[in-house]
């Protein structure tokens, strides 16, 4: 009876231990995800890249819209000769979210020359397509444009895949309007972000969506 009670008392240990590990981890992620995000590395590169938020029935979703005036913005400050629009076709609706993004940056009066446009149905996905463009056009550096939660995994991945990336994260978000609506975007996307990156670190998962 006595060694029964001991080696339950070890379990509920390794059971503690464990979920502090956890969130420990957790804890850890999340507060990455928020000091990235925070941080703007703009500076003259040879390329920006837009990773892909979406389409509907052809026009880029409002959060890809604002990655995608803050690609521009940067382009019109001189960071870039050249934006590269990311982004798949995921829900298989026969509309690309890359065709989405370069259509809507050419009627905000981006010149054709200055844009490209690659596939890819996940971030990883969006990255890899991205550097393997570079490389054909002998590109360098590039900096990434996404959501300010999105930014650490995608500089990772970026690491990862042997690209010298820097992030500038997009500062609006129409979903932060409100405080309440601040509130729950902050919630929802750092323990998106954590679920998402802990798969990618630990399991090798490369599918979460950008």
């Amino acid at each position: 009876m006595r060694k029964e009670y001991r080696w339950g008392r070890i379990v509920q240990l390794l059971v503690v231990l464990l979920v502090l590990l956890v969130l420990f981890w957790a804890a850890y992620v999340a507060l990455k995800v928020r000091s990235v995000g925070a941080h703007d590395e703009r500076r003259p590169v040879d390329a920006i890249v837009v990773l892909g938020a979406g389409e509907y029935l052809g026009s880029p979703t409002v959060p890809f819209v604002a990655r995608l005036d803050h690609a521009l913005s940067l382009y019109e400050e001189g960071l870039a000769p050249l934006i590269i629009v990311s982004g798949g076709d995921p829900d298989g609706n026969g509309y690309m979210a890359s065709d989405a993004g370069a259509r809507y940056l050419e009627q905000q009066g981006l010149p054709p020359d200055a844009l490209l446009t690659v596939g890819g149905d996940s971030t990883y996905e969006n990255l890899r397509e991205a550097k393997a463009l570079a490389e054909w056009e002998g590109l360098e550096t590039v900096l990434l444009v996404s959501e300010r939660y999105h930014m650490f995994r995608s500089l990772i991945i970026a690491a990862d895949l042997g690209m010298q990336a820097y992030g500038s994260p997009t500062t609006i978000s129409t979903s932060e309007q409100t405080p309440a609506g601040r509130l729950y975007y902050s919630l929802y996307s750092s323990l998106r972000e954590v679920a998402a990156y802990s798969a990618y670190f630990w399991l090798g998962i490369k599918s979460p969506p950008a």
